[in-house]
């Protein structure tokens, strides 16, 4: 029988078909890299800095580290043991860190969260379930997770970044628990048919599961307009669905007393967009050149630039268009990779982008102005200039959401959502591996690996750079769109 391993029993727990897929139907095509392994990757490495000792590898597989970490164990294994791996019976864990504490062990584990989580103590509480039937006598068990009140004061001194929390009291209230969890999901596993579980919430927590397109690909076909996409309406939506709707077309007007709901609710039925002109007004009387802006930023759970925390955001590139009166637009952009840091350089090539006095368009225009104030309380010398283009922002976002709606937005009205049912040639499906903000962290952190080169280095760029600059035109046809002006391609 295939063995319940820590990652496996933490997927058992999000799903039980999760589980029965990875063992019976598991994915043949690699899972790509995300934004959290970097974070976690990095995370693990300053635990590892941190505190000293024996690393267990697993280049050699689960079996080799057991038999490894057997052999070490009992030859007197040194005061700290990282990546240790146990076995008992068919249970089997891998300790983030295990140290010597008296006649007994702590259990720490490293996560690269800034608190405490469920997930977090059912993780631990399956590994101390294994250590101890393994003879292990754990006794502390800890959460080892980033300070968010840390900063990096000096290059490479990551002293203090992380904190310890003890869990000891939830771990041992939870461990009959597990283990009677555990033993359901050995049961699964062996199981020579799938567990009839409906497609919901656990699909996306506490993560994203793998296996969500075969799961969709297999759910009976969801209504094209389903009740769910009413905005701010989650109780309403539970409460038409139990009464057995399900697509928001079926749903009596009557039912729906809100303006917003009304509208969205109109918008689908008729299939006719929702316009209301006068919601634009403050729009239209913006001046010309006109300016158009968006940042991208980097969050590090691992701070790499003086001065900074974990998971600030820290620009690493952005697109500006600049469109004058008669409607011709010029472009300007900038991304940093070898340069990241050089915020000052970043500045100035931004501030000779956007014309004086000229407003600043942006969607949802909180963001794009923390990293405005943000880069005035880093650079004294731009500090007036930052925070001038900071007051002249102009958020498409409101304009948006009071002025117009089309069914297709199915409820959202993030510029992804809208601008496709104004202009369909600016589809981010179009887009290639960069189509959102996480993707572009994830090309920003491959690009500063020293290891990545050559074309696959030249395509990530220019997928950022595209990606960032569709946002700010994407802004400029949508302002035209809002104000009655002809919409273009680009």
């Amino acid at each position: 029988m295939a063995w319940l391993t820590k990652s496996r029993y933490l997927a058992g727990l999000q799903c039980a078909k999760r589980l029965w897929f990875e063992i019976h139907q598991p994915l043949t095509e690699p899972q790509p890299e995300s934004v959290a392994f970097y974070q976690g990757r990095a995370v693990d490495a300053i635990a590892r800095e941190l505190q000293p000792g024996l690393h267990i590898t697993r280049e050699r597989g689960m079996p080799a580290s057991i038999s490894e970490t057997a052999r070490v164990m009992a030859a007197q294994a040194p005061s700290v043991l990282h990546q240790a791996a146990f076995r008992r019976g068919d249970l089997a864990a891998v300790v983030d860190v295990l140290r010597r504490h008296g006649g007994a062990f702590d259990l720490v584990e490293v996560k690269a969260a800034t608190s405490v989580k469920p997930e977090h103590v059912a993780d631990a509480a399956f590994q101390t379930l294994v250590l101890r039937a393994a003879q292990v006598p754990v006794g502390t068990v800890l959460l080892s997770h980033v300070d968010s009140g840390f900063v990096l004061k000096e290059a490479g001194n990551y002293a203090g970044l992380l904190l310890e929390e003890d869990i000891t009291a939830a771990v041992e209230e939870s461990l009959d628990e597990v283990a009677a969890t555990a033993h359901g999901l050995q049961q699964v596993m062996a199981a020579s048919r799938q567990p009839a579980i409906a497609m919901g919430a656990q699909c996306h927590a506490p993560y994203d599961c793998p296996f969500i397109p075969r799961c969709t690909a297999a759910a009976r076909p969801a209504p094209q307009y389903p009740v769910s996409l009413l905005p701010r309406g989650a109780k309403l939506a539970e409460q038409l669905i139990g009464e057995g709707f399900e697509d928001l077309r079926d749903v009596p007007a009557e039912r729906l007393s809100g303006d917003l709901h009304r509208r969205v609710h109109d918008a689908t039925v008729s299939g006719e967009p929702y316009f209301n002109a006068a919601a634009t007004a403050a729009l239209r009387e913006l001046p010309f050149p006109r300016a158009y802006l968006d940042f991208e930023t980097i969050s590090f759970a691992v701070p790499q630039i003086l001065g900074s925390g974990p998971y600030w955001q820290l620009p690493f590139q952005w697109s500006v268009q600049v469109e004058e009166a008669d409607g011709s637009v010029r472009e300007a952009e900038y991304l940093a990779i070898e340069s990241f840091g050089d915020f000052a350089a970043l500045a100035a090539a931004l501030l000779a982008a956007i014309p004086e006095q000229a407003p600043v368009l942006a969607y949802n225009a909180s963001f794009e102005a923390r990293v405005l104030l943000d880069l005035a309380k880093r650079l004294p010398h731009y500090a007036e200039q930052l925070k001038g283009i900071a007051e002249r922002l102009f958020d498409l976002l409101p304009v948006t959401r009071e002025a117009y709606y089309h069914r297709d937005m199915r409820g959202s009205w993030s510029i992804k959502s809208v601008v496709p049912t104004i202009c369909p040639d600016l589809s981010y499906q179009h887009l290639s591996e960069v189509q959102d903000g996480d993707s572009a962290q994830l090309a920003f952190l491959q690009l500063r690996d020293p290891k990545v080169k050559g074309p696959r280095r030249d395509a990530l760029t220019q997928a950022l750079l595209r990606y960032c600059r569709q946002d700010t035109w994407a802004m400029v046809e949508l302002a035209r769109f809002l104000s009655g002006r002809a919409v273009t391609r680009h």
